[in-house]
């Protein structure tokens, strides 16, 4: 009777111990979990990454429509060299839009780059 005591106790032991590991491991898996999709400096990339990609956007939005200024100041300007360039080098008054609008974006671009360079530069 003693002997199936102990086993009892030592059956009751051992599950307890098994649980309360159990809960510690997963306890510390879950605080682990969450510090690092709390991480301020995770979140710190994830913004900066999402206003890259805005600014990308806002800067192809942009310079589309600069594209679009240029292409009218040729045609309403310059509308002997503007034939001249497309006959020349584009072959087609479209290829002509989608030049000055990659050269737009382009630009709009560095300024960007630039003017974020001159942010860092400050103190």
């Amino acid at each position: 009777m003693v002997v199936d005591e102990l086993f009892k106790r030592l059956e009751k032991k051992t599950e307890r111990d098994l649980l309360n590991q159990t809960t510690q491991t997963v306890f510390r898996a879950q605080t682990q979990a969450l510090t690092s999709v709390n991480n301020p400096k995770t979140l710190l990339k994830k913004i900066k990454i999402a206003g890259e990609v805005l600014w990308f956007f806002a800067a192809l939005a942009i310079g589309f429509l600069i594209g679009c200024v240029f292409y009218e100041i040729f045609s309403i300007w310059i509308p002997d060299g503007k034939k001249v360039l497309i006959s020349l080098l584009f072959e087609k008054d479209s290829n002509f839009f989608y030049f000055l609008s990659a050269i737009s974006v382009l630009g709009v671009y560095i300024s960007r780059l630039t003017i974020w360079a001159l942010k860092l530069i400050q103190p």
